[in-house]
């Protein structure tokens, strides 16, 4: 698998082979600027970690009739990221991302701008200060998808919050926008969800979802009418959460899992 580690703003190491390329270097302002193209099918991860504020702006563009699995895994320290992606016709791009950071603030653009492009996003995310994320998605073309799923457990002074929007201009038919969104929420603290439809096609399917609260009270009942203790079932069910849908970093989730819920 083609792999990336980045440490605070830098890549430290690659490992690539000619499906990708990847160029990294400062703008005008210092900003540290990562641009990925991919060319060929192909598996990518990117592992992060960081003990200082680290900024960055990605540019990944996906070629024509290519399909990317990109993995990323973001740990410890104090996040700032932005993400451009462009989709090319009938290209797809399957995201999996799970984060254990400080802090953390994302701001992610897709742009589906050829036919048959499709966008798969899961992010699962354990939050114990503020987090916030950014995603829109335009559909630039018509017969796009998108399906973006965000997951949260919020403990200690944690805060989530997500805003999802999905643009879809008048002419460009048949396209899906489908977000599903929810977050556990172990705190008082306030946590938000605001999902955005911004559709000017009839022709279109568009859904989304939002949920707030605490681990699900039919769930709970289910589990603790067989004999299992509050604490346990709830950790069960956080368990299931987290790790539902992910194909990889089953072995990293189940560890982070572990440092939070013995």
């Amino acid at each position: 698998m083609n792999k990336i580690e980045i440490v605070n703003d830098k890549i430290i190491a690659k490992q690539l082979d000619d499906s990708i390329t990847v160029s990294s270097a400062l703008n005008n302002i210092n900003l540290r600027q990562i641009k990925i193209k991919i060319t060929k099918d192909t598996d990518l991860t990117i592992d992060y970690s960081s003990n200082e504020n680290t900024k960055l702006d990605f540019y990944i563009n996906i070629s024509p009739n290519v399909t990317c699995n990109l993995y990323e895994n973001k740990q410890l320290g104090n996040y700032k990221l932005g993400y451009k992606y462009y989709l090319d016709k009938n290209s797809t791009l399957n995201i999996y991302k799970i984060n254990d950071v400080t802090n953390i603030k994302e701001l992610l653009i897709f742009n589906l701008n050829g036919e048959n492009a499709k966008v798969n996003y899961l992010l699962k995310t354990i939050s114990k200060n503020h987090e916030k994320y950014d995603l829109m998605v335009y559909h630039n073309s018509s017969h796009t998808i998108s399906n973006l799923i965000n997951h949260g457990v919020n403990i200690n002074d944690g805060q989530i919050d997500f805003t999802v929007s999905g643009f879809v201009p008048n002419g460009k038919k048949d396209c899906l926008v489908d977000q599903k969104n929810r977050i556990i929420n172990l705190t008082n603290n306030v946590c938000a969800i605001k999902p955005n439809l911004f559709i000017d096609e009839n022709d279109v399917i568009a859904n989304h979802s939002a949920h707030i609260g605490k681990c699900n009270d039919d769930e709970m009942f289910y589990l603790m009418s067989r004999g299992i203790t509050y604490k346990e079932a709830e950790n069960l069910i956080i368990k299931g959460f987290l790790l539902k849908g992910l194909n990889n970093y089953q072995d990293e989730m189940n560890e982070i899992i572990q440092k939070y819920w013995r």
